[in-house]
Protein backbone atom coordinates (compact mmCIF):
# COMPACT_ATOMS: atom_id res chain seq x y z
CA UNK A 1 0.00 0.00 0.00
CA UNK A 2 1.43 3.36 -1.03
CA UNK A 3 1.71 6.35 1.28
CA UNK A 4 -0.96 8.31 -0.62
CA UNK A 5 -3.43 5.43 -0.22
CA UNK A 6 -2.53 5.11 3.44
CA UNK A 7 -3.09 8.84 4.07
CA UNK A 8 -6.45 8.66 2.26
CA UNK A 9 -7.40 5.68 4.44
CA UNK A 10 -6.27 7.58 7.55
CA UNK A 11 -8.41 10.58 6.59
CA UNK A 12 -11.41 8.34 5.97
CA UNK A 13 -10.95 6.61 9.33
CA UNK A 14 -10.33 9.94 11.06
CA UNK A 15 -13.62 11.52 9.99
CA UNK A 16 -15.45 9.90 12.91
CA UNK A 17 -12.80 11.19 15.30
CA UNK A 18 -13.06 14.67 13.78
CA UNK A 19 -16.86 14.72 14.00
CA UNK A 20 -16.92 13.55 17.60
CA UNK A 21 -14.13 15.99 18.53
CA UNK A 22 -16.13 18.77 16.95
CA UNK A 23 -19.08 17.93 19.22
CA UNK A 24 -16.89 17.54 22.32
CA UNK A 25 -14.93 20.68 21.44
CA UNK A 26 -18.02 22.83 21.87
CA UNK A 27 -17.13 22.76 25.56
CA UNK A 28 -14.01 24.81 26.08
CA UNK A 29 -11.23 23.14 28.01
CA UNK A 30 -7.49 23.34 28.56
CA UNK A 31 -4.48 22.10 26.61
CA UNK A 32 -3.93 19.09 28.86
CA UNK A 33 -7.34 17.71 27.96
CA UNK A 34 -6.76 18.37 24.26
CA UNK A 35 -3.42 16.58 24.45
CA UNK A 36 -4.80 13.61 26.42
CA UNK A 37 -7.81 13.09 24.16
CA UNK A 38 -5.82 13.38 20.94
CA UNK A 39 -3.14 10.97 22.22
CA UNK A 40 -5.70 8.43 23.44
CA UNK A 41 -7.61 8.51 20.14
CA UNK A 42 -4.34 8.28 18.18
CA UNK A 43 -3.24 5.32 20.32
CA UNK A 44 -6.50 3.46 19.66
CA UNK A 45 -6.17 4.24 15.94
CA UNK A 46 -2.80 2.45 16.10
CA UNK A 47 -3.92 -0.46 18.30
CA UNK A 48 -7.20 -1.34 16.59
CA UNK A 49 -5.73 -1.89 13.10
CA UNK A 50 -2.82 -3.81 14.66
CA UNK A 51 -5.28 -6.10 16.41
CA UNK A 52 -7.29 -6.47 13.19
CA UNK A 53 -4.20 -7.20 11.09
CA UNK A 54 -2.92 -9.83 13.50
CA UNK A 55 -6.33 -11.43 13.90
CA UNK A 56 -6.81 -11.58 10.11
CA UNK A 57 -3.40 -13.17 9.65
CA UNK A 58 -4.19 -15.67 12.39
CA UNK A 59 -7.55 -16.57 10.82
CA UNK A 60 -5.95 -16.81 7.39
CA UNK A 61 -3.26 -19.10 8.80
CA UNK A 62 -5.77 -21.45 10.42
CA UNK A 63 -8.63 -21.33 7.93
CA UNK A 64 -6.86 -20.53 4.66
CA UNK A 65 -9.56 -18.20 3.39
CA UNK A 66 -11.09 -15.28 5.13
CA UNK A 67 -14.92 -15.21 5.29
CA UNK A 68 -15.59 -13.17 8.44
CA UNK A 69 -14.98 -9.57 7.32
CA UNK A 70 -18.63 -8.59 6.79
CA UNK A 71 -19.73 -9.98 10.16
CA UNK A 72 -16.85 -8.31 11.99
CA UNK A 73 -17.63 -4.98 10.29
CA UNK A 74 -21.30 -5.17 11.36
CA UNK A 75 -20.38 -5.99 14.95
CA UNK A 76 -17.81 -3.20 15.20
CA UNK A 77 -20.26 -0.66 13.75
CA UNK A 78 -22.91 -1.63 16.31
CA UNK A 79 -20.44 -1.36 19.20
CA UNK A 80 -19.09 2.00 18.00
CA UNK A 81 -22.60 3.39 17.47
CA UNK A 82 -23.71 2.23 20.92
CA UNK A 83 -20.71 3.81 22.62
CA UNK A 84 -21.27 7.13 20.83
CA UNK A 85 -24.94 7.20 21.83
CA UNK A 86 -24.11 6.36 25.46
CA UNK A 87 -21.49 9.11 25.62
CA UNK A 88 -23.94 11.57 24.04
CA UNK A 89 -26.59 10.65 26.60
CA UNK A 90 -24.07 11.14 29.42
CA UNK A 91 -23.23 14.61 28.08
CA UNK A 92 -26.93 15.56 27.93
CA UNK A 93 -27.57 14.29 31.47
CA UNK A 94 -24.45 16.14 32.64
CA UNK A 95 -25.69 19.38 31.11
CA UNK A 96 -29.07 19.10 32.82
CA UNK A 97 -27.47 18.45 36.22
CA UNK A 98 -24.83 21.22 35.86
CA UNK A 99 -22.67 20.33 38.86
CA UNK A 100 -20.92 23.65 39.15
CA UNK A 101 -19.10 23.41 35.83
CA UNK A 102 -19.72 25.89 33.09
CA UNK A 103 -18.40 25.78 29.55
CA UNK A 104 -15.03 26.97 30.80
CA UNK A 105 -14.61 24.10 33.27
CA UNK A 106 -15.63 21.09 31.21
CA UNK A 107 -13.89 17.91 32.29
CA UNK A 108 -13.80 14.67 30.35
CA UNK A 109 -12.70 11.76 32.53
CA UNK A 110 -10.10 9.25 31.33
CA UNK A 111 -12.83 6.59 31.21
CA UNK A 112 -14.99 8.78 28.97
CA UNK A 113 -11.97 9.50 26.75
CA UNK A 114 -11.31 5.78 26.37
CA UNK A 115 -14.95 5.09 25.52
CA UNK A 116 -14.83 7.90 23.00
CA UNK A 117 -11.56 6.58 21.53
CA UNK A 118 -12.95 3.06 21.20
CA UNK A 119 -16.14 4.31 19.57
CA UNK A 120 -14.30 6.32 16.90
CA UNK A 121 -11.56 3.77 16.27
CA UNK A 122 -13.51 0.53 16.24
CA UNK A 123 -13.96 0.78 12.48
CA UNK A 124 -10.17 0.68 12.27
CA UNK A 125 -10.40 -2.89 13.60
CA UNK A 126 -12.28 -4.03 10.51
CA UNK A 127 -9.90 -2.03 8.31
CA UNK A 128 -7.09 -3.90 10.05
CA UNK A 129 -8.74 -7.16 9.01
CA UNK A 130 -8.55 -6.00 5.39
CA UNK A 131 -4.97 -4.81 5.75
CA UNK A 132 -4.07 -8.17 7.26
CA UNK A 133 -4.84 -9.80 3.94
CA UNK A 134 -2.49 -7.42 2.12
CA UNK A 135 1.25 -7.30 2.36
CA UNK A 136 1.62 -4.02 4.29
CA UNK A 137 4.24 -2.63 6.62
CA UNK A 138 2.19 -3.22 9.73
CA UNK A 139 3.75 -0.85 12.29
CA UNK A 140 4.38 1.98 9.81
CA UNK A 141 0.83 1.81 8.44
CA UNK A 142 -0.76 1.82 11.88
CA UNK A 143 1.45 4.70 13.07
CA UNK A 144 0.37 6.79 10.07
CA UNK A 145 -3.30 6.03 10.80
CA UNK A 146 -2.82 7.04 14.45
CA UNK A 147 -0.97 10.24 13.59
CA UNK A 148 -3.69 11.36 11.20
CA UNK A 149 -6.45 10.53 13.71
CA UNK A 150 -4.66 12.49 16.44
CA UNK A 151 -4.31 15.54 14.20
CA UNK A 152 -7.97 15.32 13.21
CA UNK A 153 -8.99 15.21 16.89
CA UNK A 154 -6.98 18.35 17.67
CA UNK A 155 -8.46 20.20 14.69
CA UNK A 156 -12.00 19.04 15.57
CA UNK A 157 -11.60 20.23 19.16
CA UNK A 158 -10.39 23.66 18.03
CA UNK A 159 -13.14 24.11 15.45
CA UNK A 160 -15.73 22.87 17.95
CA UNK A 161 -14.49 25.31 20.60
CA UNK A 162 -15.16 28.19 18.19
CA UNK A 163 -18.78 27.02 17.82
CA UNK A 164 -19.05 26.51 21.57
CA UNK A 165 -18.30 30.18 22.23
CA UNK A 166 -21.37 31.14 20.20
CA UNK A 167 -23.60 28.50 21.78
CA UNK A 168 -22.63 29.31 25.39
CA UNK A 169 -24.67 27.24 27.92
CA UNK A 170 -26.23 24.88 25.35
CA UNK A 171 -22.92 23.52 24.01
CA UNK A 172 -22.87 20.35 26.12
CA UNK A 173 -26.47 19.45 25.24
CA UNK A 174 -25.90 20.13 21.54
CA UNK A 175 -22.66 18.14 21.62
CA UNK A 176 -24.49 15.21 23.25
CA UNK A 177 -27.24 15.34 20.62
CA UNK A 178 -24.62 15.38 17.87
CA UNK A 179 -22.92 12.30 19.36
CA UNK A 180 -26.25 10.46 19.53
CA UNK A 181 -26.97 11.48 15.92
CA UNK A 182 -23.55 10.24 14.82
CA UNK A 183 -24.19 6.94 16.59
CA UNK A 184 -27.54 6.51 14.86
CA UNK A 185 -26.00 7.44 11.50
CA UNK A 186 -23.20 4.92 12.05
CA UNK A 187 -25.75 2.18 12.73
CA UNK A 188 -27.54 2.72 9.43
CA UNK A 189 -24.58 3.17 7.06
Amino acid sequence: MQLVELVALGLALGTDAFSVSLAVGMNRFDWRLILKLSLIVALFHVLMPLIGINLAQLLDYFFGHYYFETTIEQITKAIGAGLLMILGLIMIIDSSEETGYNNYGFELSIGAMIILAISVSIDALSVGFSLGMLNVKMIFSCMILGLIAGMMVVSGLFVGSKFGVFLAGKAKTIGGLILIGLGIQLLFT
